[in-house]
C-alpha cells in the first residue's frame, strides 16, 4: 500500500477544482448583460416618472 502524500493531495485537489471551473463556465457561458450584486437585504428601486 502507497504511503500518500499530503502535497500531492493538495494538488490534485486544486486541479479538480479548476477543471470543474472551467466545465461550468462552457457549460454555462457568461449573460450578455451585465450583472448587479446587491446585498441580501437591498432590492432593486424603481421609480416611477
Amino acid at each position: 500500500m502507497r504511503d500518500r502524500d499530503a502535497a500531492l493531495d493538495s494538488a490534485i485537489t486544486e486541479v479538480a477544482a479548476i477543471l470543474g471551473d472551467a466545465l461550468v463556465r462552457l457549460i454555462f457561458p457568461s449573460p450578455a448583460g451585465p450583472q448587479v450584486d446587491l446585498l441580501e437585504t437591498e432590492s432593486p428601486h424603481v421609480t416611477a416618472g
